[in-house]
């Protein structure tokens, strides 16, 4: 009698500790996006699951969805895409241009899949690039210092295809992304280089942060100013060095509710 209370004792501290481990809510700090407005017509959604992270990301011509281990690491993304949209044909890009049914999994094939492991003893993260095509020969590695993405080093065929480095400043926002390509030879070269400036206020996008996607969602403030700048020659009717500028509106808690005066950010 003795053993089995012991035993039910056992049973019902795991499940409590089990049940603990996996309500573990984040971003508790952070409003939700869950709508992007483009003209008043809907251009994104978004839905969470009740740890608060990200789960769906839904448009007209694409779909994610994304899942976690009970420490709310990402372990994996599905990824589908109206692959016409990229289409040369313009017959078959207007189709997509004018289909009514977003993209969803009943609907259009899976697109790629990613898969992630975790290695923190290394410091780094690593994301595999699963296709429905079998060429499956694409991996990137995140590597951190003080949590934050300092490079991420692209391999096909476990060989070294190139990397990013990223820089901060003493917030912790991206200020500058310099993209190198590793030739077959071994030649490094550097193909392009982005740099930001910021705003003060609250970056919503910070709740996706569990996607290991460094600048838009890990930066702590909004991105005002992004200075492009091609690394290489280029045909005189390019531009080598190109700007874009961002101007906010903001809610009463200093989050964005607009940008550029025509994308509108709805919160949960």
């Amino acid at each position: 009698m003795k053993r089995l209370a012991f035993a039910f004792f056992i049973s019902l501290l795991l499940f409590s500790c089990e049940k603990d481990r996996q309500s573990i809510i984040e971003n508790t700090d952070i409003p939700l996006i869950i709508k992007v407005l483009i003209g008043d017509e809907i251009y994104m959604e978004y839905s969470y699951n009740d740890a608060n992270l990200l789960i769906e990301e839904k448009s007209k011509f694409h779909y994610s969805r994304h899942f976690y281990n009970n420490n709310n690491q990402l372990v994996s993304s599905d990824i589908y895409w109206d692959m016409r949209i990229a289409s040369s044909n313009s017959r078959i890009l207007e189709e997509a241009m004018n289909r009514e049914e977003w993209v969803n999994p009943d609907n259009t094939p899976k697109s790629i899949s990613h898969i992630l492991k975790y290695y923190p003893e290394k410091h780094i993260i690593q994301k595999s690039f699963v296709r429905p095509t079998g060429n499956n020969n694409d991996i990137v590695e995140f590597q951190f210092d003080n949590d934050r993405v300092v490079r991420s080093t692209g391999y096909y065929n476990n060989s070294i295809s190139g990397y990013t480095d990223y820089q901060y400043d003493e917030y912790g926002n991206v200020i500058r992304q310099t993209k190198y390509t590793v030739l077959s030879t071994g030649v490094t070269e550097s193909t392009t280089t982005t740099e930001y400036e910021y705003d003060n206020k609250h970056n919503p996008y910070q709740s996706f942060k569990r996607l290991v996607t460094p600048s838009i969602h890990t930066n702590p403030n909004n991105i005002t100013k992004e200075t492009y700048t091609l690394n290489f020659d280029v045909d005189p009717s390019i531009e080598k060095v190109q700007i874009t500028e961002y101007e906010y509106e903001y809610n009463a808690d200093g989050y964005p509710i607009r940008v550029n005066g025509e994308t509108e950010y709805v919160y949960k």
